[in-house]
C-alpha cells in the first residue's frame, strides 16, 4: 500500500496564507517567504497523471512558528505562495515532488537556491532550503566539514539511529530520528588528517522504496564529497577520511561484522544480549570470542562489532536472549556477515522461538560441524546483481529483491522432504530463517547448515525468476548441479526450480532433454545401420570366396 501527505497529514493540516494581487505586509522582525511557480498546465498533466493520487506535490513548513502543510492536487492549486518568518529564527521550507526549475525561493527579496535535494518518489526531489538566521560550522583549515542529512519520510513506524564514530570508537554525530518529513541536518568540524571515521545506521524493519512514496533517506558529504546515501536499508557502515585501514590483517584473517537493533531502551528498562562466537575445526570447538550487547536508556539502540577471525576458517555464532529482562522483550533486529558475505539479516522474536540462535559461517566441512553418521552439510551462496531490472515503479528500479512466496514479487527458497507425508508443519531451512524483508542488490549471501541424511528424499527449491540472481548448492562440499523446473503445488502459474539433495534422482526419461533423447535416437540408428552393411559384407565376400572355391575344386566339375 502507498502513503501520502492527504493520509498521514491531514488532520494536522492549516493551510498556508497563499498569495493574492497584494503581498502580505510583514511585521518587524518578520520577513517575507516566496515560492513561486512557473510549471505549464501540459507539464502538469503530463508529470501528474489523473489517477497518480500519491506521487503530488506538497510544501511544507515544519520549522516555523506556525504548522504549514499545502497540498496540490491539481494545476489550478499551484498557486505562489507566501507567509512572514521570523528573521531570527532558521526555518525550513520543504518542496516535495515537484522539478527544481519549476519553482523559486525567496526570503526577503533575495533569490535562494533549492538546498537539499533528498530522493523522494524516483522522478522529482524533496528539496529543503533554510531561511532565516540557519548557523553552520566554520571549520579551521586542518579540519574537514562532515554534512550529515537525514530525511525522516513520512513512514511512521520507521525510526533508524545513525551516528559516525572516531577511530577510537567516540561518537562525533549520534541521533534518533523521531519526526516525520523534515530533514535533520547534523555538521561537524573533524580533523581532516590522519583520521578515519566511521558511519552507522540501523533500524527495526528494511523496507523497498519503490512501494512508498515518501521513505527516509540520507546524504552523507565528507569535506564536500558525497561518500554514502541510501533510502533503503536495515544496517549500514561506511569508512571514510585519508588514514581508513582494514581492521583485520586481510591476508591472515576474516572480518565478521555483527550489527544489533533494539529499540526497547523506550521503555527505561536495561538487559543486554550475550554473544558467543566459536571456531569450529574437523577436531574440536575452541571458543574465540563473547560479548554482551547492554539495551538500556543510556545506551544507543544500534549496536556494532567487529571480530577477526582465523582466515578460512568454520565459526558457529550465537546470540543469547536476555533471561531475565524486566520488560518483555517484543523482538529485534541483527545482522550477521563475514568478508562481506551475510549469512543472516532479519528481525528476531525470541519470546516467539528460542531463547538462542546459532549461525554457522566460512570454510565449514562435513566432519568438523555435523555429525557424518547422521547428518549431511548444506551450503547454498546467492549473489544478486547490481540493478535490479525486473521491478520497475514509476519508472524507478528497486533498490532491493523482495523475499517472500510469490515468484512475482521476489526470491523465496525452502529445503525440505520432497514427500509431503515427511514433511513437518514448518520446512527444515526457508530463506524467511535468515533473511528478513529483502536482498540487497550487489551483495553475497550464504547458509551454512547440517541437515538430515535423506538423499533424494530432501530437495532444495527456488523460485524460477531469480531476479538476475545467481546461486550454488552444494552437498558436503559437492556443487549439485541436477536440476529441473517445476509448478508450484498451489499455484500453478508459478514456477519453481528443484535440485534433489541426492545423485540420479529424476528418472532418466526426466533427466535428459527432448534434443538429448533425439541425438540418442539418430547415434542409434546410425549405429545400426554400420552394424547391417558390415554384415552384409562380410556376407558377400563370404559368398564370392564360396564361388571361387567351387570352380576351381575338379570333383566339383566333375559332379555337375
Amino acid at each position: 500500500m502507498l502513503f501520502s501527505k492527504s493520509t498521514l497529514l491531514l488532520p494536522l493540516l492549516v493551510l498556508a496564507s497563499i498569495s493574492t494581487a497584494t503581498a502580505l505586509n510583514c511585521t518587524e522582525g518578520h520577513a517575507l517567504l516566496e515560492v513561486k511557480y512557473n510549471m505549464t498546465e501540459d507539464t502538469w498533466n503530463s508529470t501528474y497523471p489523473t489517477a497518480d493520487t500519491e506521487n503530488q506535490p506538497f510544501l511544507y513548513l515544519p520549522g516555523s512558528a506556525q504548522f504549514t502543510l499545502q497540498n496540490y492536487h491539481s494545476f489550478a492549486d499551484l498557486v505562489d505562495f507566501e507567509q512572514c518568518l521570523p528573521i531570527t529564527e532558521c526555518s525550513e521550507v520543504v518542496v516535495a515532488s515537484l522539478p527544481t526549475n519549476s519553482y523559486q525561493i525567496l526570503f526577503d527579496g533575495s533569490s535562494l537556491d533549492s538546498g537539499v535535494e533528498i530522493p523522494f518518489n524516483g522522478k522529482n526531489p524533496v528539496t529543503s532550503t533554510e531561511v532565516g538566521t540557519c548557523t553552520e560550522p566554520t571549520c579551521k583549515d586542518s579540519e574537514a566539514l562532515v554534512d550529515l542529512q537525514y530525511w525522516n519520510g513520512d513512514l511512521v513506524f520507521i525510526g533508524s539511529t545513525y551516528r559516525i564514530e572516531d577511530q577510537n570508537g567516540n561518537y562525533i554525530i549520534n541521533a534518533t530520528s523521531t519526526s516525520f518529513d523534515s530533514l535533520t541536518r547534523n555538521r561537524a568540524c573533524v580533523p581532516r588528517d590522519n583520521a578515519c571515521y566511521t558511519f552507522l545506521i540501523g533500524n527495526l524493519i528494511q523496507w523497498d522504496a519503490t512501494l512508498y512514496v515518501d521513505t527516509p533517506s540520507y546524504n552523507l558529504f565528507y569535506d564536500g564529497k558525497l561518500v554514502s546515501k541510501g533510502d533503503s536499508w536495515l544496517f549500514g557502515s561506511t569508512q571514510f577520511g585519508d588514514s581508513c585501514q582494514p581492521r583485520c590483517n586481510q591476508d591472515t584473517e576474516s572480518m565478521v561484522e555483527l550489527f544489533l537493533y533494539d529499540d526497547g531502551s523506550s521503555s527505561g528498562a536495561n538487559y543486554e544480549y550475550g554473544w558467543d562466537l566459536t571456531l569450529v575445526t574437523d577436531d574440536a570447538s575452541v571458543p574465540s570470542s563473547s560479548g554482551v550487547v547492554p539495551i538500556g536508556s543510556s545506551r544507543s539502540p544500534l549496536y556494532h562489532e567487529m571480530i577477526c577471525t582465523p582466515k578460512a576458517s568454520c565459526s558457529s555464532f550465537v546470540i543469547s536472549a536476555p533471561e531475565n529482562a524486566p520488560v518483555m522483550v517484543m523482538g529485534m533486529s541483527y545482522a550477521l556477515a563475514m568478508d562481506n558475505t551475510t549469512y543472516r539479516m532479519k528481525q528476531w522474536h525470541p519470546i516467539n522461538k528460542t531463547l538462542n540462535q546459532t549461525t554457522n559461517m566460512g570454510s565449514c566441512t562435513l566432519r568438523g560441524l555435523c555429525d557424518e553418521h547422521s547428518q549431511d552439510l548444506f551450503e547454498l551462496e546467492l549473489h544478486t546483481p547490481e540493478r535490479n531490472t525486473e521491478d520497475i515503479v514509476n519508472g524507478r528500479s528497486s533498490p532491493v529483491i523482495r523475499t517472500g512466496t510469490d515468484a512475482s514479487d521476489g526470491i523465496s527458497w525452502v529445503f525440505d522432504y520432497s514427500n509431503v507425508v515427511k514433511r513437518d508443519q514448518l520446512p527444515i531451512l526457508t530463506e524467511s530463517q535468515y533473511i528478513g524483508e529483502a536482498y540487497e542488490l550487489g551483495s553475497s549471501y550464504k547458509t551454512v547448515e547440517c541437515v538430515p541424511k535423506g538423499e533424494c528424499d530432501l530437495a532444495f527449491n527456488i523460485t524460477a525468476d531469480l531476479h538476475g540472481t545467481s546461486y550454488t548448492v552444494r552437498k558436503n562440499g559437492i556443487k549439485l548441479d541436477d536440476s529441473r523446473e517445476l509448478p508450484d503445488e498451489f499455484f500453478t502459474s508459478r514456477m519453481w526450480i528443484m535440485t534433489p539433495f541426492g545423485q540420479n534422482c529424476f528418472p532418466i526419461e526426466r533427466r535428459l532433454s527432448g534434443g538429448a533423447i533425439a541425438g540418442i535416437i539418430i547415434a542409434c540408428l546410425v549405429l545400426l545401420s554400420v552394424t547391417i552393411g558390415v554384415i552384409m559384407g562380410c556376407l558377400n565376400r563370404h559368398k564370392e570366396r564360396q564361388n571361387k572355391h567351387d570352380e576351381e575344386d575338379p570333383l566339383s566339375e566333375s559332379l555337375l
